[in-house]
């Protein structure tokens, strides 16, 4: 399995050295509809391009966006796109992907797309965030609907409080201070599920009952052995999700 750090420039500074490939938060596809850069090192070379979504309207220049976007792997030597796309709600945009894979594979390179937009071209990341069901069985299903070689993993740091009864499933997202400074001021006992492969607790705040659900370093490295057991070759994290850990995720990523 190949595990990818998504960071941007300025955070790459701070990183001496890193022995895994960078996905560059430094592209966008600015209000225009074209291709924006950030502040990338002109040496900067290999890894993937990390691609966001600032247009909020159909892109009208398209096959301009698309030559500007695969000359620019091809310069920078980048194995791919990582197209962090957040919404669905434009109808070309599926379209818009599926012929930007099309082109990469032509290059031998990699598309990566969210689930909301699964375009047939490209490998789907499947989120490792969920509060309920089981992980293995998320990630079996997604093979099973896209293609075993189509599903990569989106290693998101979950913390998260939810009151209970939660009807919605949705619960508040904490920072990991908060989480940090509950276990501190509290006795509470944690445990580990299997099935979500996160760990647990749950305590009273006001005379209502919270289950808190969290990662840490076991469980991140539990989620990439499972999707390495599935076969599933590519996962994702976000450098400031895990910096705090990257030390044991580069040790992980080492063992194989």
């Amino acid at each position: 399995m190949q595990i990818h750090l998504a960071i941007t420039p300025k955070e790459a500074q701070q990183l001496p050295s890193c022995p895994l490939p960078l996905v560059h938060i430094a592209y966008a596809i600015d209000e225009s509809g074209m291709l924006s850069r950030s502040a990338l090192p002109a040496q900067t070379q290999g890894g993937l391009m990390g691609l966001s979504d600032r247009c909020r309207k159909p892109l009208k220049n398209a096959d301009i966006l698309l030559r500007a976007i695969v000359s620019e792997c091809a310069a920078r030597q980048f194995g791919g796109v990582l197209a962090d796309f957040e919404s669905a709600d434009l109808p070309d945009r599926i379209v818009f992907l599926d012929r930007l894979g099309k082109l990469l594979a032509q290059q031998h390179r990699t598309l990566f797309v969210p689930q909301l937009l699964p375009a047939q071209s490209a490998t789907v990341l499947i989120s490792t965030a969920i509060s309920g069901g089981s992980l293995q069985e998320m990630l079996q299903n997604a093979q099973n609907r896209y293609g075993a070689a189509r599903v990569a993993l989106d290693l998101e740091r979950l913390i998260m409080d939810f009151p209970l009864p939660c009807p919605s499933g949705r619960g508040q997202p904490m920072l990991l201070s908060e989480l940090q400074a509950l276990q501190k001021r509290r006795d509470i006992s944690t445990f580990y599920s299997r099935e979500l492969t996160a760990h647990y607790f749950t305590h009273s705040l006001n005379g209502e009952t919270h289950f808190v659900l969290f990662d840490d370093a076991q469980t991140l490295k539990s989620k990439l052995a499972l999707a390495r057991s599935l076969g599933i070759r590519d996962a994702f994290i976000m450098y400031p999700e895990v910096k705090d850990l990257l030390a044991e995720l580069f040790r992980f990523a080492k063992s194989g």
